[in-house]
């Protein structure tokens, strides 16, 4: 009986070598693959750069390398792949390539995130980015499936939590855009006295001389403090 017990144990010891070796050759045989390092980001648009004008940030992203160091530089292509689930669609641009550097276990690129057309709330705007698997230009095949693609949120948000009511009123995003405009500054370098009340209500005046009233998010008209 031990003597079977023997043989069974050699066979079962034979069976886990084969297929240890046979997965040894499979893993240090394998072609260059990249993976992202995060499976999401978010990405925030707000009101300093509604007064500056940035339309866009630069958006930098690591990319791994799986397996051995690289005996020279390769390059790899990134893409955006369509998701019909997404209501709001971010709009991600990338260059024409990137280079993963030889002797190197990742690589930090940058990517432009472009501002949403439009404020959001709680919902983002969302894209996928994938490695551009079927570009010629790109010089890796396919890494892991859990880190095969990047989620991007985009959102933009004007609103302030330290809005100043007290001056300006009720908030609306219509108000702040337009004292935005007028002061070229956001809620911060707007100076909080009479004198800045007073040209804001004069300006606001003006400006429905030749314009639409603006309006909140209800639906009514903003208003501005009238002061002597």
């Amino acid at each position: 009986m031990k003597k079977y017990r023997f043989l069974l144990l050699l066979l079962v010891s034979f069976f886990l070598y084969v297929g240890c070796e046979e997965n040894d050759i499979d893993l240090y045989n394998e072609t260059p693959r990249l993976n992202f390092y995060y499976s999401n980001m978010d990405v925030y648009f707000v009101d300093t750069d509604y007064v500056k004008g940035h339309t866009e940030k630069e958006w930098m992203l690591r990319v791994n390398l799986q397996g051995d160091r690289l005996p020279e530089a390769r390059n790899f292509c990134l893409k955006v792949q369509p998701n019909e689930t997404y209501s709001l669609k971010a709009n991600i641009s990338f260059d024409e390539k990137y280079v993963f550097p030889m002797d190197s276990i990742y690589q930090i690129v940058t990517i432009k995130v472009h501002r949403p057309e439009a404020l959001t709330v709680t919902s983002a705007y969302q894209a996928d980015i994938y490695f551009d698997l079927d570009n010629p230009l790109h010089q890796f095949d396919p890494g892991r499936e859990d880190r095969e693609y990047l989620s991007m949120n985009v959102y933009y948000r004007i609103k302030r939590n330290d809005w100043n009511e007290w001056y300006w009123g009720k908030y609306a995003d219509s108000k702040y855009f337009f004292m935005m405009d007028y002061f070229g500054a956001t809620h911060d370098g707007i100076p909080t006295t009479q004198e800045a009340q007073k040209n804001l209500y004069d300006a606001y005046e003006e400006y429905k001389k030749s314009n639409p009233p603006l309006l909140d998010e209800n639906g009514e008209e903003i208003v501005f403090k009238q002061v002597n």
